[in-house]
């Protein structure tokens, strides 16, 4: 993965890692047969150098960060898997439209389809990874938890004299909260390149009914209106019956 970053001002600067601790100072770059920088030589604070891949280099600002290989894999998928996908889409409405041909029309959906593919390949390997990393996690956070038991217990019997309970258990705790963080750090990771590979799909339109819930009504009103037929018919016989009218001479 190609990172743009200017090699030669990122010399001598202090490298952190994502939860901001000081990992180390940055001493010079290894280069390859073009000569861009491909690794980055850190120095920590012990003296001792390690090199990195470039592209774990982020620069934000005047800072720079050393972030793990899958954050960074799940910040480019994150960029390109939704846009490759959205392409897709848009692919099979020009085809639905006729404005580009069938050849053509192929020839980019099997591009852009082993493009998709392959993203969502990488992705799910990456989600097996971080799954053990965070079951490492858990593991080491068991396992400070454990020596926290042993050095309370023997602190409490009075083996273990208080000066050296209060360094041990200042060790401890800051060890349980790095890897607290880093299975935290790993969790946020894991729900983002899950989100990544739900591909969202349009709603579908759904077909109108011609007059369906009209008719029902329609067949409702027959047997009112035969009755009203049935009611005026009477009515319209009563008032046409003779009535006998009796005079009388005064």
């Amino acid at each position: 993965m190609n990172v743009n970053i200017n090699a030669p001002k990122l010399v001598g600067k202090t490298v952190k890692d994502e939860n901001n601790r000081e990992i180390g100072r940055i001493v010079s770059f290894l280069i390859d047969s073009s000569g861009r920088a491909e690794e980055v030589l850190i120095e920590n604070r012990f003296g001792r150098l390690t090199k990195y891949p470039v592209s774990m280099l982020k620069t934000e600002k005047d800072e720079v960060f050393l972030v793990s290989s899958v954050d960074r894999m799940v910040e480019m998928l994150s960029e390109r898997l939704p846009t490759i996908q959205k392409k897709r889409r848009i692919l099979d409405r020009l085809q639905e439209n006729r404005v580009i041909p069938p050849e053509i029309y192929e020839n980019l959906c099997k591009e852009f389809d082993k493009a998709l593919k392959d993203m969502r390949n990488e992705a799910r390997s990456l989600l097996e990874d971080m799954d053990k990393q965070i079951k490492a996690q858990e593991e080491k956070i068991k396992t400070l938890q454990l020596a926290r038991a042993f050095l309370e217990i023997e602190h409490g019997i009075g083996t273990v004299e208080d000066d050296v309970y209060k360094q041990s258990i200042v060790s401890l705790l800051k060890e349980v909260k790095t890897a607290q963080q880093k299975k935290l750090s790993l969790l946020r990771t894991k729900d983002k390149l899950a989100s990544i590979l739900q591909e969202k799909k349009e709603p579908e339109k759904k077909p109108e009914t011609q007059g369906g819930s009209e008719r029902e009504p329609e067949k409702e009103s027959e047997p009112a209106a035969a009755e009203a037929g049935a009611k005026s018919g009477t009515e319209s016989k009563e008032t046409t019956q003779a009535v006998p009218v009796r005079v009388t001479q005064g």
